[in-house]
C-alpha cells in the first residue's frame, strides 16, 4: 500500500518537476537498479563496492526527491509542523481553511480537533472529531484523539472505551498508558497497572511519561517512589500540562500528581 501510494505521488507530481532534476532522476535510477543488481549477482570481489554506490545513488534519489517537492508543502503539511512546534493559533487558522469534505479530509479534521483541545476549546475540539471519525470510522488516531478529550474532561469510561477500539484499530502499543491513565482514574488498578506495563516497552524512550508509571505504580503500592532525579528533570512537562488542562478534571488531577511530586523531593 505505502509503495503504490508513493508510486501515485511520483506520477502526479514528476511533470512539476524541473527538466534539470527529471533528468537527474532518468540517470540514477537505473544506475541504482545495475548496482543492485551487480551487488547481489556480480562477481564476488564486485559485490560489496557495488552495494556501496547502491546505497549512495539511493541517497541522492532522496534528496532529489526532497529537492523536486521543496515547494510542495501542502496546507496540511504546514499545520502539522506549526502543531509540533506548538503555534497551535497559526495551526488552527491554517486548518480551519481546508474544504471539510472527502476522507483525505479526515487527517486534517483529527489534527484540528487536537489542535482545538491544545487550546483548551473542547466542544470544538469534539465536534471535528466526531465529523472526522463520521467520515474515517476506524481511523486509530481519530479514536485515540477522542479518547484524550474525553480523558481531559473527565469522561474516563468512555476514554477507555475509546483507547481500545483505537489498540484495535492498529493505534500504537503507547496508546495503552493512556488506556492505564483513565482505568486508574475509574479506580480500577489492577487494570490500570496491566495497561501501564503493556506500554512500558513503548515509552522507554519517553522520561516524561515513565515518569508517571512509576508514580502511578508508587501510589498502588506496586513500585518504589520515582527518582528524584527523575522527578526534577521530568516535572516541568507536568506542570505545564496542569496548567494547559488547567478547569478540567484532569487538569485537577495533574495539578495533585506535580504536589505530591513537589513533595517527594522534600
Amino acid at each position: 500500500m505505502m509503495l503504490w501510494r508513493a508510486a501515485r505521488d511520483l506520477t502526479r507530481r514528476l511533470p512539476e518537476w524541473e527538466r534539470s532534476t527529471k533528468l537527474s532522476l532518468a540517470i540514477a535510477a537505473p544506475l541504482l537498479l545495475f548496482m543492485l543488481a551487480l551487488g547481489v549477482f556480480g562477481p564476488s570481489e564486485m559485490q560489496f563496492p557495488a552495494r556501496i554506490g547502491a546505497f549512495g545513488l539511493l541517497v541522492t534519489i532522496q534528496l532529489l526527491f526532497l529537492y523536486a517537492n521543496r515547494r510542495q508543502a501542502s496546507p496540511y503539511h504546514e499545520a502539522q509542523q506549526r502543531f509540533i512546534a506548538g503555534d497551535y493559533d497559526a495551526a488552527r487558522a491554517i486548518l480551519e481553511s481546508l474544504p471539510d469534505r472527502g476522507r483525505a479530509s479526515a487527517d486534517a479534521l483529527i489534527l484540528l480537533g487536537n489542535t482545538y483541545r491544545h487550546l483548551g476549546q473542547y466542544e470544538s475540539s469534539r465536534a471535528a472529531l466526531t465529523r472526522a471519525l463520521t467520515i474515517k470510522p476506524e481511523s486509530h488516531l481519530g479514536l485515540f484523539s477522542l479518547g484524550k478529550l474525553h480523558l481531559v474532561q473527565g469522561d474516563y469510561a468512555d476514554a477507555c472505551v475509546l483507547f481500545e477500539r483505537a489498540i484495535k484499530a492498529g493505534a500504537p502499543e503507547i496508546i495503552r498508558f493512556e488506556w492505564g491513565q483513565a482505568l486508574y482514574l475509574l479506580g480500577d488498578h489492577d487494570k490500570a497497572s496491566e495497561r501501564m506495563l503493556d506500554a512500558s516497552v513503548a515509552i522507554a524512550e519517553d522520561p516524561a511519561l515513565m515518569l508517571l508509571v512509576e508514580y502511578y505504580h508508587w501510589l498502588m503500592d506496586a513500585g518504589s517512589q520515582p527518582d528524584e532525579q527523575s522527578i526534577r528533570e521530568q516535572l516541568p512537562q507536568w506542570r505545564n500540562d496542569a496548567r494547559k488542562y488547567a478547569g478540567t478534571p484532569y487538569g485537577d488531577h495533574l495539578s495533585k500528581v506535580v504536589r505530591e511530586l513537589e513533595a517527594a523531593l522534600h
